[in-house]
């Protein structure tokens, strides 16, 4: 059995991806903007809907942010700045980090991020709630 690259468009429930037709409307995501299991948020391809509803959300609304390279701009750090050597420098490593932000995204609406961001908001002394969509809920 072939395995395949998280980014292998090749990938047969990953063609939708390029453009055609999410959800009854065009929902392009480039790699820049793919996580690790992005096709969990592909009709199908997730164990609860409810969940794969906000996955998708949180993605589109990453790709809607990230147009402008909003990561470049949360990264960027003058070269005087202790922590200019850290930030990426060549193209891969850039790869890298757009794709763990893109994974992070993604995992944020999940049960265990939601965990995270539940305890995270009480720790700070603010509260966070969440309530799953209905599974008719579409995209838009």
């Amino acid at each position: 059995m072939k395995t395949y690259d998280p980014y292998d468009d090749t990938r047969p429930h990953l063609s939708i991806v390029g453009g055609t037709d999410f959800e009854a409307k065009k929902l392009g995501v480039s790699a820049l903007n793919r996580g690790v299991l992005f096709s969990r948020i592909l009709p199908g391809n997730h164990p609860q809907e409810n969940t794969r509803l906000l996955e998708a959300s949180f993605v589109e609304v990453w790709v809607m942010k990230n147009e402008r390279c909003l990561l470049e701009q949360i990264l960027a750090t003058d070269r005087s700045d202790p922590s200019y050597d850290k930030i990426p420098k060549t193209e891969r490593e850039w790869a890298v980090a757009h794709m763990v932000a893109a994974s992070l995204i993604q995992w944020l609406p999940t049960a265990v991020g939601c965990s995270f961001l539940h305890e995270a908001f009480g720790k700070g002394g603010g509260t966070f709630k969440y309530t799953l969509p209905s599974i008719d809920k579409k995209l838009g």
